[in-house]
């Protein structure tokens, strides 16, 4: 009853006020009794030389007492001196009010009192505590003391996960610590609690203080006590990693069209936008993404990213997925003394950094869905362009992602290459030649940049003869494709690579199928031919179908090109690269 009267001094309280806040809705009978008891006992413990008194009035109850005598009203009187020597500039001042004030709580508020009203008091008092908390910790920030602010902010952060006030200063004074990735991961951790608990966003004064670090438009006071090697704004992380794009791309125009209505409709609905990028050895995978992201780039000024992920490399093994993400952190900004240490907590802080960020994430020769998940742009504004020699079912499952597959070039747009590497006059001087050439070089962009090459260097030599060369019995039809000089550049390597991802039931059926004579076949063809059930062969197919070794031209039916199929009687001939007997059914 006291803290009932105290928190209400100057002015009357009722009785059954005082009944509802020492009892609430579970008064006893002998409510109204105890209350006129408690308040002979106050008069007696109060006494007369304490200046204070509990007097009756109106049929109630007014505890007379001088305004200093009670703590609470002493600190809301330092708190206002702090406010206003805040607001007059004097930081200093105002920070050392608030402390004195703060000084004055011994714990929490009525501990021990019980009763609704104290209940509710508690509440309320504590607010004002924490209020004049983050008061204190705001003019440490604005003073240039980020260290010291940022360890109590942490603390408090973590009593309080929810408060955005005291995640925003905390991000201040991380960033003006030098620790920017910090402030980002904090914001993201911060996000996520929002939409997970409460189902709502940050707050638009939240989102402007994250903008502002990523953007590098985040002003710190000039202070004479800034940590030494600080910035004052954040570095304007753009990275520009594409490799170089061709000088023209043919063909292609509707997988074009497709990409960029994929962007068009991610920006109307808010949303990230991912591309799978597919098609077998030597179709032009990596140069369609490449010269796409380069027609795309200028809808992601905040940067573009570049990793080969290995997945069918030549001799490495897959990219360990922390380590691409390292590379990236580093690109953005990230310190090596601040990187987390697992690919889930990089990932975690990649995709803070991208957060309200419009950037392209071009991730070239994936092995599998579980590769990229950590890798994969998280929030609106931000496209991953992911190209890989396997279909990626689960990529296109979970991620509604749109995919791509790259066919052999068309007859039109292979002479089109052609003509444009070597000439349209030479090419049209030549129109037979130049056809026979695309027949043998299976129509694929590898192949003809192959022989395109070769011809370069050979200006007088007709098509003619190149292509009789090509056709030269003692040579394989994949020897004329080779290169020496670079493996990316070599046919038959290039298959090798998709021929190594097979497991070795796949491998058998794929060198069985060089028996074939024709590169159309059915399933009940390739059932006959091996000796199995045509339901078997129907999953084994479905499986080169992945690989892009073969083509499904419609139910039970498939087709393969003509270069995979020379390579594929290689090894027949040879065993299974050349470690053995070839397997079979």
């Amino acid at each position: 009853m006291l803290a009932s009267l105290l928190l209400r001094a100057g002015k009357p309280v009722s009785l059954s006020k005082l009944v509802e806040d020492v009892w609430g809705d579970e008064a006893p009978p002998s409510a109204v009794g105890s209350v006129r008891t408690y308040v002979y006992r106050l008069r007696q413990a109060l006494g007369v030389q304490s200046g204070s008194s509990v007097r009756l009035v109106d049929g109630g109850y007014l505890l007379h007492i001088r305004p200093d005598a009670l703590d609470l009203n002493r600190f809301k009187e330092t708190a206002a001196r702090a406010r206003e020597a805040r607001g007059n500039g004097d930081l200093a001042s105002a920070a050392s009010l608030l402390t004195e004030g703060l000084d004055m709580w011994k714990g929490v508020a009525l501990a021990g009192v019980p009763g609704p009203f104290a209940d509710q008091q508690r509440s309320v008092l504590g607010e004002l505590r924490l209020a004049c908390v983050e008061e204190q910790l705001a003019c440490e920030v604005e003073t240039g003391r980020y260290a010291e602010a940022a360890a109590e902010l942490s603390a408090l952060l973590v009593e309080h996960p929810l408060r955005e006030r005291i995640c925003g200063l905390l991000m201040t004074a991380l960033y003006g610590a030098g620790r920017q990735s910090e402030a980002l991961t904090i914001y993201h951790t911060t996000s996520h609690l929002l939409r997970q608990r409460l189902g709502v966003s940050p707050s638009p004064e939240l989102q402007q203080v994250h903008d502002r670090i990523l953007s590098g438009r985040f002003q710190l006071p000039q202070c004479a006590d800034r940590p030494k090697g600080a910035p004052r704004t954040a570095p304007p992380h753009a990275p520009a990693q594409l490799p170089a794009a061709l000088p023209s791309l043919v063909g292609r125009e509707r997988e074009q069209k497709q990409v960029e209505r994929l962007v068009a409709d991610a920006e109307a609905s808010s949303s990230v936008a991912i591309c799978t990028v597919g098609g077998l050895a030597g179709v032009g995978k990596t140069a369609f993404a490449t010269t796409v992201a380069h027609r795309l780039a200028d809808r992601f000024p905040d940067g573009q990213l570049f990793a080969d992920l290995q997945g069918a490399g030549p001799e490495a093994e897959p990219r360990d997925p922390a380590h691409v993400l390292e590379d990236f952190l580093q690109s953005l900004g990230v310190r090596p003394e601040d990187m987390p240490e697992t690919s889930q907590a990089r990932g975690l802080m990649f995709r803070g950094l991208l957060a309200g960020r419009r950037v392209l994430v071009v991730l070239d020769n994936a092995w599998n869905t579980d590769q990229l998940k950590h890798l994969l742009p998280g929030g609106p504004g931000s496209m991953a362009l992911v190209t890989s020699r396997m279909q990626l079912h689960a990529l296109v499952a979970a991620y509604q992602a749109l995919p791509l597959t790259l066919t052999p070039l068309s007859q039109t747009d292979a002479r089109s290459l052609l003509a444009r590497r070597l000439g349209a006059a030479r090419t049209a001087a030549e129109p037979e030649a130049v056809d026979r050439i695309i027949r043998l070089a299976g129509q694929l962009p590898l192949a003809l940049a192959n022989v395109a090459a070769r011809a370069a260097y050979r200006p007088q030599l007709r098509l003619a003869s190149l292509a009789d060369e090509y056709e030269t019995p003692e040579h394989g039809a994949l020897d004329a494709f080779a290169s020496d000089e670079d493996r990316a550049l070599d046919v038959r390597a290039s298959i090798t690579r998709s021929y190594r991802l097979l497991d070795t039931e796949t491998a058998a059926l794929f060198r069985d199928l060089s028996a074939c004579p024709d590169p159309m076949f059915a399933a009940s063809q390739v059932a006959d031919l091996a000796g199995r059930p045509e339901c078997r062969v129907r999953q084994v197919l479905s499986r080169l179908t992945r690989a892009h070794l073969v083509s499904e031209i419609g139910p039970g039916r498939y087709s393969w090109n003509r270069l995979v199929a020379a390579y594929a009687a290689e090894q027949a001939g040879r065993g299974f690269l050349d470690q053995g007997e070839p397997a079979r059914w």
